[in-house]
């Protein structure tokens, strides 16, 4: 039977707590080797963590401040193992700070920016400066000079006393390729706006350059055009007109025309495309793409259009009998793809419809001008007026009176005035008198405008 420690006696007893010491030293001694191991362990793995740290992360915030955190107990064994490769984190983005790209504006937001640009503009305007940025004139219209071939200081004095919209050329203001483009320069350096250089172009042998004699080269009519049922020659021929009127400095085209040939006969006969509607449809958008991808700023002429009409405007006044219900038929198709393909203005004939205007020009008309075009074809661009020097207008209207029905019908410009002058102090003297609001100047002003300032804003500066 073993003795415990009680029953020892004094030898054994020392012999006893000899060996107690002893095996309390050996576990002291482990310990104190255990935390030494365990301090060099940290303070590598510091130094590890210090070389190889990351940026600092945002401070962590921890609600539960009672939260007691447990270290797990460590054994010698493990502390003995080789330590394990440390795989690198990787770090993931929360969704709420990936930047997002920016997003395209809306065409709505566009014209709000575009417009903003311009109300600055306008609102810099004397009345004087809008009402004679409505006219798209000859230039002998405002400085009494037929067949004008230069731009001198006299054009200057003008330019800067009327700021007209636009200057219309022709062949009586064509001489030589380096005189035309003289005058075309200067006529731009004169004006305080961007403005409008113009030319009637449709291509065949009545062109101003064939007539002029600038060329020979003639692109070919659009009759022939339709003629072939190609709609992709009516592309080739806007492609040609546009690297024609480029080569001189014009940046707008009245045309093509976007008549349907009633008759053989027609006063337009030979610019229109033919006389089935669906093909002048598909022969019109082509053409006013061809000329747009030339830069061009592009009319379409002459809404609702002539094609049943015989006679000259230049003489009597042009009448037709044609319905609203035919010209929605018809006409509309066309217009729609025009005002779809970019077309900027679109003409609006002189003749008088009589189940729709009775005796009154279609220009001067608000049935047709305001309701049909802008209404029911939701046209928002430039409304021109047709020719208002023809002997149709001037014989029944006087001059100032013609001008004032045209914007209160809805026109934006007025193209070619009998006498630009009493056109002129005609509307300026009707937004004095109250028959005509300033606010109805501003709008017309305001469609030109985005026309000629549309590159003025840089969109993917304000992208959001």
């Amino acid at each position: 039977m073993k003795k415990d420690k009680y029953n020892l006696s004094k030898e054994e007893l020392r012999k006893y707590n000899r060996r107690k010491a002893q095996q309390q030293a050996y576990a002291l001694l482990i310990g104190v080797i255990l935390v030494a191991i365990l301090v060099l362990g940290a303070v590598g793995f510091g130094i590890f963590k210090l070389f190889h740290r990351k940026p600092a992360e945002e401070p962590v915030v921890v609600e539960n401040t009672e939260a007691v955190i447990e270290t797990p107990e460590i054994t010698v064994e493990e502390i003995e193992q080789e330590p394990e490769p440390v795989e690198e984190e990787i770090e993931t983005v929360s969704e709420d700070t990936v930047e997002e790209e920016p997003q395209e504006l809306t065409e709505e937001q566009k014209l709000a920016a575009l417009d903003a640009v311009i109300d600055t503009y306008i609102a810099n305007m004397t009345l004087e400066q809008k009402v004679a940025g409505l006219f798209f004139v000859t230039p002998g219209q405002i400085t009494n000079e037929n067949n004008m071939t230069a731009a001198g200081s006299k054009m200057n004095e003008v330019l800067n006393n009327y700021p007209v919209g636009g200057i219309l050329l022709d062949e009586n203001n064509m001489e030589s390729e380096a005189q035309l483009k003289d005058l075309i320069f200067n006529l731009k350096a004169f004006s305080s706006n961007n403005i409008f250089i113009g030319i009637q172009e449709n291509g065949g042998s009545d062109s101003p350059f064939i007539t002029s004699g600038m060329t020979e080269a003639v692109i070919s009519e659009p009759k022939e055009i339709g003629e072939t049922k190609d709609n992709s020659g009516a592309y080739t021929s806007g492609i040609a007109i546009g690297t024609l009127l480029n080569r001189y400095g014009f940046n707008t085209v009245f045309g093509p025309v976007a008549d349907i040939a009633y008759s053989e006969s027609g006063y337009t006969s030979g610019d229109s495309f033919g006389s089935d509607p669906e093909e002048v449809r598909g022969m019109v958008r082509n053409a006013v793409h061809g000329e747009l991808d030339q830069g061009l700023h592009v009319c379409v002429q002459y809404f609702p259009g002539y094609g049943d009409i015989t006679s000259s405007p230049s003489g009597t006044r042009p009448v037709s009998s044609r319905t609203a219900e035919e010209i929605e038929k018809n006409e509309y198709p066309i217009y729609k793809d025009a005002i779809n393909g970019g077309a900027e203005f679109i003409m609006v004939s002189q003749i008088a419809y009589k189940p729709i205007t009775v005796d009154v020009p279609a220009c001067l008309s608000s049935e047709v001008v305001t309701d049909m075009l802008r209404n029911d074809l939701e046209y928002d661009g430039i409304i021109m007026t047709d020719y208002m020097n023809t002997n149709s207008l001037i014989q029944h209207y006087k001059h100032a009176d013609a001008a004032v029905m045209a914007i209160e019908a809805g026109c934006d410009m007025l193209v070619s005035p009998g006498n630009f002058q009493k056109a002129y102090n005609g509307i300026l003297d009707a937004v004095n008198s109250g028959k005509i609001t300033e606010e109805r100047i501003d709008e017309s002003i305001r469609r030109i405008y985005r026309v000629k300032y549309k590159n003025a804003v840089n969109y993917d500066e304000i992208q959001q």
